[in-house]
Formats: C-alpha cells, structure tokens, sequence
C-alpha cells in the first residue's frame, strides 16, 4: 500500500514498528507514534525515531512536516475519529500520501453475526475487536477523507482474514461468479491509498 515517492513517514499506531522497519530499510526516515510504552520500546529500536503519545493526541506531528503517514488500524479505535483524522492529515504536506485500514463492518461474518444470530461478539482482533469504538464501512471512510481533504486514489483487496486464509480462493471464484455485485461484503478490511488535495472541507459525520 505504500507508495515509492515520501521521504519523511510518520506512523501513528506503529506498534513496534516491523511494517515501518521495512521502509527505514529502504532509506527513508520514519516517525512512529503509539500509546503503549511496550511498543514503543521496540519501535526506536527499529525506526528513525519512535515516542509515546497520549492517546487523545490529535497533533503528533507538525503541520505539513511529513510526505506520508500511515494510519493501519488505527480510526476504529478512536472516539470521534473523523476529527482525529481531519487532524491527522494536516500533518501531511499538499501532494503527500495517506495510507489507511480499518476493518469492513459489512463483511459477510458480520451480517452473519448481526443478521442471522442477533449477536455482535467481542474478540480479542479482528473485525470483532472488543475494543473497537466505530463502525467503519467504505462509504464512511470515504466521507471522512472527503471531510479531511484526501482523495482516495487506490484501493487494495483484501478477500479474507484469519482464521480464514483458506477462504480467499472461494470467495473470489464467488466475486467472478457475481460479476463483483457483492464485491465490497466480501472484504475483510478497507485498505486506501489518499493524496493530500488541499484545505479541508466543512461537513458532518
């Protein structure tokens, strides 16, 4: 999901780092931010520089001080998240990148859940995360990014998560069968690459 242009990165949520050690490799200088000590203690030993922030921190990073950053599972965690990342992507120069994953609450598990046994469970990960506070479906991150000024530029599939690995075939010889009419039930997680466009636009959740 990341793309090759960005030469400063900020992450917040960067967990102990192993996706942005991966970049650091390809000498590019990478920022995390986390709100667990634990994470943080293995991230500065992986990225250019990794720090503890309080988990109501909207403004981690100077205005218009990064080319990209990366949001991976991030905005289902937080209250008011549209704002958080109206926010979050002022940190971002005009022209930069946002990569972005939430977990797809109108997947197939879920209306099974939802529809079929009148339930919601809550699991240690997944799209049933105990400690998810939104409900994300494409159409809401797009209002979102809208709202904050990025234009999704790419989208990235991803058919099936654990435990289900094997699942990914079937559902999409299903997507090729249905001519991909229920293509977005069928996605474990939104994933989006966004472009920075500009000032950020007034709107509602």
């Amino acid at each position: 999901m990341v793309p090759p242009d960005g030469r400063v990165i900020g992450s917040i949520g960067c967990g102990k780092g192993a996706t942005e050690a991966v970049l650091v490799g390809q000498g590019r200088e990478v920022h995390g931010v986390d709100i667990a000590p634990e994470a943080i203690s293995v991230a500065c030993e992986r990225l250019t520089s990794a720090r503890l922030i309080a988990p109501d921190d909207r403004r981690p990073f100077a205005l218009g001080s990064l080319d990209g950053l990366i949001l991976a599972d991030v905005l289902e965690h937080l209250p008011q998240a549209w704002e958080a990342l109206t926010q979050f992507a002022k940190a971002v120069r005009p022209g930069g990148w946002v990569v972005i994953s939430v977990p797809n609450m109108r997947h197939l598990d879920a209306a099974w859940q939802f529809i079929a046994r009148g339930d919601w469970p809550e699991e240690p990960a997944g799209i049933f995360d105990a400690i998810h506070v939104q409900v994300m479906t494409h159409r809401r991150l797009e209002r979102w990014c809208c709202q904050a000024g990025l234009e999704i530029v790419q989208y990235f599939d991803k058919p099936c998560g654990p435990p289900a690995w094997r699942r990914n075939r079937w559902l999409r010889a299903f997507d090729r069968l249905t001519l991909r009419f229920f293509h977005s039930w069928l996605q474990w997680q939104i994933q989006v690459l966004c472009r920075r466009t500009g000032p950020q636009r007034a709107g509602l959740p």
